[in-house]
C-alpha cells in the first residue's frame, strides 16, 4: 500500500494527536499493517493465517510475510480486547507488563456491556489470544530502529478457577503476562499507535482495521491512496476467493461508515463514496481518502478527568476486596512498587479462597496479613511456594488433556482421510486389478477354514493386502506437516 507524500515545507502531525476522548487503544503499527485474521472469524483449516504487505526500505519497496497461528482461531472482538488491554496497561507513568485486575473492572474498563456472557467472552477472548504466534518478515522493531524477522506471542492469561480446573472464578483477580519483548516495542517511541477506543468500538470489524490504518496514515497526509485489491485482502481480511466488485461493495460500506463518523470525507466535487474509486487499469482500481473533521478537532481535555485517579487504577477494586481502605491504598501506591503490591495480593487471594495447606489462618484478617507483609518486606510464607507448584501442575495436566484431545481428534481426522483415499484407490483400473488378484486366492483359502463369512473374510483380507503392499499414503507425520502448511 502507497502513501501519497506530505505537501511541501509542511510540518509532519504527531502521530498521537488525539481529540478529548474517554477511552484509549493502543495498537502495534507493525501488526495493523495486515489484518491479524480473516474477518468471517472462526478456525481455519490449518489453524494458519498467511498474508503480506510492502514496506519502503532504502528508497525501494520490500515485501514482509505475516504468518500467523491461532489453534482456537480469532474473532472480531479479541482485536478490541487486545489493544484495549494494552493501553490499560501502558496507561501509567512506569507500566508494567503484569496487569492484575478483576473481570468487572477490565470490562468496565473496556467499555463492554456487563451482563453474564460478558464474562465467558472475556475469557474465551483472553485465551484465543494467548495461544497466537505472531510471524513477520518484515517487523519493524522500534527498539533496533530497523526491520527484523520477528516471531511473538501476545500474552500469557492466569485465571483463578473454583476448585480443581473448571470454570473460571469472575469474583477474583486475574492475572495477564505479557510477552516481554512485545510489551517492550509497544512501550518504545514510534511503535505504537493511540486511538479513539470507543470510536473504534462503534464501528464493524473492517471498518475498524480500516480506521486504523487510515489513522496511522493521516499524520503525514491528507489524502491516501490504496490499492483495492491489496486492502481489502491484505488489509482488511476479506476472502481472496470473493470477486473484486463485491469486495468493492463491502469496502464502499466500510467508508459509508467512516463518513458517518467524520473520519473521512469525500473531495470536491464528489458526492457518493463510490467516487472515491479511481479505475487504473483492467481489473485494477485505487482508492483515496480524505482526512475528515474528527481529526481536525482542537486538543481539549481528556473526558476522564484525572487519568491517574486511585479508582481507575487496576489494583485498587482487588486491595478493596481483600480489606484495604482507601487511605491505606494511597499510602501502598506512594510507598510501596507494583511489583511488590502485586505480589501480595496474589498471596492474599490464594489464602482467602483456595485454602491452601499449611496456611495457619489469618490472625487478624486480611487487609492486615497484606499490609504486613509489603511494610515489613517479609519473605513469601512458604506454603505459597507449594501451593503455586499444586496450581501450576494442575495447570499442566489440564493442558496435557486438551492436547491429548486434540491429537486423538487429529489422529481420528486422518484414519478418516486414509480409509476415503485407499476406497479411491480401489476404485481405479490399477486397484480393482490388485484386489481381484488378491481375493480369488483368499476366497479359496477362506471357503475351506471359515464357510460361514468366506466372502467378507476374503474381501478383508484381499483390502489388506493392497493396503500393505501397493497403496501409498503418507505418514500421521508427514500428514499434519502438510496440514499445517
Amino acid at each position: 500500500m502507497s502513501n501519497a507524500p506530505a505537501p511541501d515545507g509542511a510540518a509532519p502531525k504527531n502521530r498521537y494527536r488525539l481529540p478529548g476522548i474517554q477511552r484509549e487503544g493502543i495498537a502495534q503499527l507493525s501488526i495493523i499493517e495486515t489484518a491479524l485474521w480473516p474477518l468471517r472469524g472462526g478456525q481455519l483449516d490449518a489453524n494458519t493465517y498467511e498474508t503480506s504487505y510492502t514496506f519502503q526500505h532504502d528508497g525501494q519497496q520490500s515485501p514482509a510475510h505475516v504468518t500467523v497461528y491461532a489453534p482456537h482461531g480469532l474473532q472480531s472482538a479479541d482485536e478490541y480486547v487486545l489493544w484495549g488491554l494494552l493501553a490499560i496497561s501502558l496507561d501509567r507513568t512506569n507500566p508494567d507488563s503484569t496487569l492484575l485486575a478483576t473481570p468487572y473492572w477490565i470490562i468496565k474498563r473496556l467499555g463492554m456491556s456487563l451482563g453474564g456472557s460478558e464474562y465467558d467472552q472475556l475469557r474465551a477472548s483472553l485465551e484465543r489470544l494467548a495461544l497466537v504466534a505472531y510471524q513477520n518478515t518484515g517487523f519493524y522493531n522500534p527498539l533496533t530502529q530497523q526491520h527484523e524477522r520477528v516471531t511473538l506471542h501476545f500474552l500469557s492469561s492466569f485465571l483463578p478457577t473454583n476448585g480443581r480446573g473448571g470454570a473460571v472464578a469472575t469474583d477474583r483477580v486475574w492475572r495477564l503476562e505479557w510477552d516481554k519483548h512485545f510489551f517492550a516495542m509497544c512501550r518504545a517511541t514510534g511503535g505504537t499507535l493511540l486511538f479513539d477506543l470507543d470510536v473504534y468500538r462503534d464501528l464493524s470489524p473492517a471498518s475498524r482495521r480500516l480506521f486504523l490504518k487510515l489513522k496511522d496514515r493521516f499524520w503525514r497526509t491528507k489524502r491516501v491512496f490504496m490499492n483495492v485489491d491489496d486492502l481489502t485482502i491484505h488489509g482488511l481480511g476479506f476472502s481472496a476467493e470473493r470477486p473484486l466488485f463485491k469486495r468493492k461493495y463491502d469496502l464502499t460500506a466500510c467508508i459509508q461508515e467512516l463518513l458517518d463518523h467524520h473520519v473521512i470525507e469525500l473531495g470536491r466535487g464528489q458526492t457518493d463514496p463510490r467516487d472515491l474509486f479511481i479505475r487504473r487499469g483492467k481489473g485494477c482500481y485505487v482508492v483515496s481518502f480524505y482526512e475528515g473533521e474528527y481529526f481536525r478537532q482542537p486538543m481539549s481535555g481528556r473526558a476522564i478527568g484525572q487519568k491517574n485517579a486511585i479508582a481507575d487504577d487496576p489494583l485498587y477494586e482487588p486491595l478493596r476486596r481483600i480489606g484495604v481502605d482507601e487511605p491505606g491504598i494511597r499510602r501502598l501506591f506512594k510507598q510501596f512498587a507494583r511489583g511488590l503490591i502485586q505480589r501480595w495480593i496474589n498471596i492474599t487471594d490464594a489464602a482467602m479462597h483456595d485454602q491452601p495447606r499449611g496456611f495457619p489462618g489469618f490472625k487478624v484478617s486480611p487487609a492486615a496479613f497484606l499490609i504486613d507483609g509489603i511494610q515489613n518486606h517479609r519473605m513469601p510464607p512458604d506454603w505459597v511456594y507449594a501451593h503455586e507448584k499444586k496450581i501450576q501442575r494442575e495447570q499442566w495436566e489440564h493442558e496435557r488433556a486438551s492436547s491429548q484431545a486434540l491429537e486423538q481428534e487429529l489422529r481420528d481426522r486422518y484414519e478418516e482421510e486414509r480409509s476415503a483415499a485407499l476406497q479411491a484407490y480401489l476404485r481405479t483400473p490399477e486397484g480393482r486389478q490388485q484386489f481381484d488378484a488378491a481375493y480369488h486366492p483368499y476366497l479359496a483359502f477362506y471357503k475351506a477354514v471359515d464357510p460361514t463369512r468366506f466372502e467378507a473374510a476374503a474381501k478383508d483380507a484381499a483390502i489388506g493386502k493392497v493396503e500393505r503392499e501397493h497403496f501409498e499414503f503418507p505418514d500421521f507425520g508427514v500428514w499434519l506437516l502438510q496440514k499445517q502448511r
